[in-house]
């Protein structure tokens, strides 16, 4: 071994808690570790899980691959059990991680010295905390409220008390958030961060609660749109690049995203899954392999056959496959590529569609968020977008038409055109809550909010797909997903969701 003997020599920098963090760009780089917590699984366990239990995607086994236990066709069926491994259970995890990690950073913060700039980093910790408490009661119901780093996870608290929890933090950290939407906030919560949030919230706190607020979700859209005054936020001009490799801050309908890389902060795989195996091989110059596994339920996709010229309906891969020009077939070893639309199983009872070329590309896939050739693994660098600015006034509408008063001289057709006229879709004259779901439907598919929607529309029961030989569960208290056994077992005052 070989060492340095002298180790009496002058420090040139020394980072202790006295020094740090004290510059705004310091307590920055103390928060980051909250976001790379969260993105660790947003875009994939639950991005997976958010698509495959709903009517927007399966994902069956191919000769006996992708069964692993049968856990993603009781996504489709929810069969789930609390014995499931990473659908849906994982999801417990990854939001307690995250949980952890902003308290932990929390007391970092608070130990800094006292500026404006150490005020909004913890009204952001704050956001993103209640932003995981949020999808813990709308996933779980009521789970274990910890504030402190190091405090021991015991009873669960309340789907009412979380409720209470996530609109206290918003609230009060709304005022001290950045209010631009910009290069300076990009991936961290600002202003329109904590409106769209209580949004959220309150839109569906008839489902939280029993208690609707239609109205208090009206108004957290109008302080979101209040922003467009100035062009803080509006809708971008082309529905289709929105979603690319090289999406960024540039897009001002992203409220707040997760900004993948390729490199940096990957996690985030969607044409992993949805590419055909052999289509990158066969385009040239893609340098990661896919698995072609999820495919597009097919009742789904027909939500974007309602308008011809409909750009929404250009992300799916389907029928012939083209080369990049949109003109030339394409093919692999002398065979055209091709998605038939129909989902056929060779086995139902194990969810198996076949192992043959053929029987990889049954049904239609989604190309929602294309990749770049550069990519060497399957991480992509698109950001995905967790709050857009479409969807705030989607979310308007229904407000609206469920009984809030209307504001500004919008009206639930005029704003659901808004985004409708940026997809290139003609006008309608009236909407209707069965349309507008739809209409959500087409505008943030596979963006983790279908779940959500479904249950809100007392839909998420109903059968997608048609089995000979297998039943979807229709009990509605699967809205909830089970606390994992393991969670249990290690804290037996957790109590199990009714129903499991």
């Amino acid at each position: 071994m070989v060492g340095c003997t002298d180790l009496d020599v002058d420090a040139l920098s020394d980072i202790t808690p006295d020094n740090f963090p004290e510059t705004e760009e310091q307590l920055k780089a103390a928060s980051g570790a909250i976001y790379t917590a969260f993105a660790s699984n947003y875009g994939g366990g639950w991005w997976v899980t958010s698509a495959i239990s709903t009517d927007e995607a399966i994902l069956p086994a191919n000769g006996g691959n992708w069964y692993d236990g049968g856990i993603y066709m009781q996504c489709t069926l929810h069969s789930w059990t609390p014995l499931t491994g990473g659908r849906p259970g994982g999801q417990w995890a990854w939001l307690y991680n995250t949980i952890n990690t902003c308290n932990s950073v929390y007391e970092l913060l608070a130990a800094a010295e006292d500026s404006e700039a150490k005020e909004t980093a913890i009204a952001e910790l704050r956001v993103m905390r209640a932003l995981c408490y949020f999808y813990l009661m709308d996933i779980y119901g009521g789970a274990p409220l910890v504030t402190k780093f190091g405090d021991a996870v015991k009873t669960r608290n309340s789907r009412q008390e979380l409720f209470d929890f996530v609109e206290k933090e918003v609230l009060e950290s709304a005022p001290l958030l950045s209010p631009k939407n910009d290069m300076t906030t990009y991936s961290r919560p600002n202003q329109m961060t904590a409106y769209t949030l209580l949004a959220k919230l309150y839109l569906n706190a008839e489902v939280y609660t029993g208690k609707a607020m239609w109205n208090e979700a009206r108004e957290m859209c109008d302080k979101v749109m209040a922003f467009e005054a100035d062009n803080t936020v509006a809708l971008h001009g082309d529905y289709l690049n929105m979603f690319n490799y090289d999406n960024g801050p540039q897009i001002k309908e992203f409220i707040f995203a997760v900004p993948y890389d390729e490199n940096n902060l990957t996690g985030f795989t969607p044409s992993r899954f949805f590419v055909g195996r052999y289509t990158l091989q066969a385009l040239g110059g893609y340098q990661f392999g896919a698995s072609s596994c999820m495919r597009v339920i097919p009742a789904f996709y027909d939500l974007f056959t309602e308008d011809p010229n409909d750009v929404r309906e250009k992300t799916f891969m389907k029928e012939q496959l083209y080369e990049e020009d949109g003109v030339t077939p394409l093919t692999y070893q002398g065979k055209l590529l091709s998605h038939p639309k129909e989902i056929t199983f060779v086995n139902e009872k194990t969810f198996d569609v076949g192992d043959t070329d053929p029987d990889f590309y049954k049904g239609y896939r989604s190309n929602k968020f294309t990749v770049s050739k550069s990519q060497p693994s399957t991480s992509h660098s698109n950001d995905l977008p967790v709050f857009r600015y479409a969807d705030v006034l989607l979310m308007k509408a229904e407000a609206i038409l469920r009984g809030a008063a209307a504001t500004n001289g919008d009206t639930p057709v005029s704003l659901v055109n808004r985004v409708r006229q940026r997809s290139g879709c003609a006008p309608w004259t009236s909407v209707d809550l069965d349309h507008l779901l739809d209409e959500r439907g087409r505008e943030l598919c596979y963006e983790s909010w279908r779940r959500n929607d479904l249950i809100r529309f007392g839909k998420y029961e109903d059968d997608f797909m048609t089995f000979k030989e297998l039943k979807k569960n229709t009990d509605p208290a699967y809205r909830l997903f089970p606390i994992p056994q393991t969670e249990i077992d290690k804290n037996a005052e957790l109590a199990q969701n009714p129903g499991y």
